[in-house]
């Protein structure tokens, strides 16, 4: 049987119910999360932030099913991640969720289209029916001229955006992003935060670690963590949300 569904589909996308994770034992354990309890709904946009070592690392890698919590509950599109054994956690990361990080993990030897095809075909997907599902995710990151293009021929911008189409591509829900504009300038930076805004638009949900409160403000939510803990859950103003249309000179 694949992965049961034990809540209702209206429930949100992501929920963590009393997380805390800690590393080490005896005199050395260090908390480094939790407890902390939210809910991410579908199509939503959530901006984590907070100083240094207050979590959001953590955070977005039990989101993404990349470790477990110490104590409390992991929901993923209605699946216990705590109930699932490794291979269909494994199954969930490569249909449910994607990832998006400043250093990017494309394969220089890969052209854009290759790098975007690889987790498909890695989950066993016919070659020509990855490449049509991502000829069509880099065309909805505008990359699409630029398929055959390798990571090295483009530039920093047009990286990420290859980067952004292997996390959209196929029937990815969950986008988890962090701090993916770091290694860009400003109005480079924009451009990714238009696309990843444009996400859910489209109605995937994304969930961004930020340190860049300008970049927080494109989002609905902003979760503010300090030591571990969840310190305020704001609703963003939409009158202050930057506008997807972009400015014309």
């Amino acid at each position: 049987m694949d992965l049961v569904r034990m809540q209702p589909p209206s429930s949100p996308l992501l929920r963590f119910t009393d997380v805390t994770r800690v590393h080490g034992i005896g005199p050395g354990r260090v908390r480094a999360l939790g407890p902390v309890s939210f809910a991410v709904r579908p199509g939503e946009f959530v901006a984590v932030m907070g100083p240094s070592g207050s979590g959001k690392s953590t955070l977005l890698a039990l989101a993404g099913a990349l470790d477990r919590p110490t104590e409390g509950r992991v929901w993923v599109d209605g699946a216990d991640l705590e109930s699932l054994p490794l291979a269909k956690l494994a199954a969930l990361r490569r249909r449910t969720i994607g990832f998006v990080f400043q250093d990017l993990n494309l394969l220089p030897g890969l052209t854009a289209i290759e790098n975007v095809c690889l987790p498909l075909e890695l989950s066993g997907e016919r070659t020509r029916d990855a490449r049509a599902l991502g000829i069509a995710a880099l065309e909805e990151v505008r990359m699409g001229d630029k398929a055959n293009r390798f990571p090295d021929d483009l530039s920093g911008g047009e990286q990420q955006r290859v980067a952004i189409a292997r996390s959209i591509v196929g029937p990815r829900e969950l986008l988890l992003a962090d701090e993916p504009t770091g290694a860009l300038d400003t109005v480079t930076g924009e451009v990714i935060m238009r696309l990843l805004r444009a996400q859910c638009a489209a109605g995937r949900t994304v969930v961004l670690v930020t340190h860049d409160a300008t970049h927080a403000a494109w989002a609905d939510r902003i979760l503010m963590l300090r030591d571990g803990l969840i310190v305020d859950d704001a609703h963003a103003a939409e009158s202050t949300r930057p506008s997807l249309v972009p400015h014309q000179p």
